[in-house]
């Protein structure tokens, strides 16, 4: 038979499975770096204070950028401070599946620490801020230690979501106030991100998270209805680049949502014809497109010489030596040209032919 402090213990134990069964598990963290939902990260850079081409040597020609600080890997991101004044900044651009007027309901970006060896330098002490604010540039161009006065313009004081890192190295940035901004319904602004610092003199630090190469940038936006996106304009190369420079651009025509040409791109229909080289001559100059030049048979105008055997030819050269040669030897009037005084029998036939000749005259 129970006792009333069995039945007790029993009723409190089954309450306990009760509760148990019914609180909330655990949620999973909304995105880890490298898988995107809602779109992808289209490009990725950052630029250094120290490679800025304001400073000019005393020839007047612009100093050479700073080299690459080796404590960053090649492919990644990462921002910084030096006495509470920006060192290095970063940025992101975001192909998203939804256009103007979606509703936008979170959107969440997942940063990964680089694991490089001296890449992170205080990146967890105390009082280390990161925000991401909206990019205002239309167009920029990807960089690895890009010259300072060409990072991309960013405005702070419309919206800027301060990143939260955990103890495992992954930064949080709840970007849903800046996706909202970005799919209003007239909105002109791109769907970029400068990931800058925000901490007073004399914090100094810095952040390198792994770039989209190394899967280091995570991303999910949750959103209904908005316009077909259009995709971006330009299509960077995979590889990063170094200095200003940007990468390689191969226009947007023919591409999808995130500007990746499809498998039948380029090809023609059975019955289609190419146009002709007149039609493209026209079409050009309206358009502002150089069109390249007409392909036209090129005919091989050959040499007379070519049908003469090479017997000929060497003979050539010899007859007019020899042609020449006679020229010389009869003078201008074909009659052997008399030169110096003659003696013995030319002399006396001579003598001859003048005297001869008196005689006939005299006649």
């Amino acid at each position: 038979m129970s006792t009333p402090s069995s039945l007790g213990a029993g009723f409190a134990a089954s309450c306990a499975v009760i509760l148990s069964a019914a609180a909330p598990v655990s949620a999973a963290p909304a995105v880890e770096p490298g898988p995107s939902i809602g779109g992808k990260v289209y490009q990725a850079g950052w630029w250094w204070k120290s490679n800025d081409e304001n400073e000019v040597d005393k020839t007047g020609l612009i100093a050479r950028p700073e080299p690459t600080p080796p404590n960053v890997p090649a492919g990644a991101m990462t921002a910084a401070a030096v006495n509470g004044a920006e060192e290095m900044v970063a940025a992101i651009e975001f192909a998203l599946e939804y256009g103007p007027g979606a509703d936008v309901a979170s959107f969440d970006v997942m940063l990964r620490e680089s694991s490089a060896p001296d890449s992170n330098v205080n990146s967890d002490g105390e009082g280390v801020k990161v925000v991401a604010c909206p990019v205002t540039d239309a167009f920029w161009t990807k960089a690895e230690g890009g010259r300072w006065s060409s990072r991309p313009a960013y405005d702070c004081e419309s919206a800027a979501a301060a990143g939260k890192r955990g103890k495992d190295g992954i930064w949080h940035f709840d970007l849903t106030s800046i996706a909202r901004l970005w799919l209003a319904q007239d909105s002109q602004l791109p769907t970029s991100i400068a990931l800058v610092e925000q901490v007073e003199a004399p914090m100094s630090f810095q952040v390198t998270w792994d770039g989209p190469s190394d899967k280091g940038i995570g991303m999910k936006l949750v959103a209904t209805g908005g316009a077909t996106p259009q995709p971006p304009a330009d299509i960077p190369a995979d590889s990063g680049t170094t200095g200003d420079s940007g990468a390689v651009d191969t226009g947007d025509a023919g591409t999808d949502a995130f500007g990746e040409v499809p498998a039948d791109a380029g090809t023609m229909p059975d019955d289609a014809t190419a146009p002709a080289a007149t039609e493209a001559r026209e079409v050009a100059p309206s358009s502002g497109l150089r069109s390249p030049a007409a392909a036209t048979p090129v005919t091989h105008v050959g040499s007379m010489l070519e049908d003469i055997p090479g017997g000929v030819l060497f003979l050539i050269p010899v007859g007019l030596g020899l042609a020449y040669a006679v020229m010389f030897a009869l003078g201008p009037n074909g009659e052997p040209v008399l030169s110096g005084a003659r003696h013995g029998v030319g002399r006396a036939l001579d003598q001859l032919r003048v005297i001869k000749t008196f005689f006939k005259e005299a006649q």
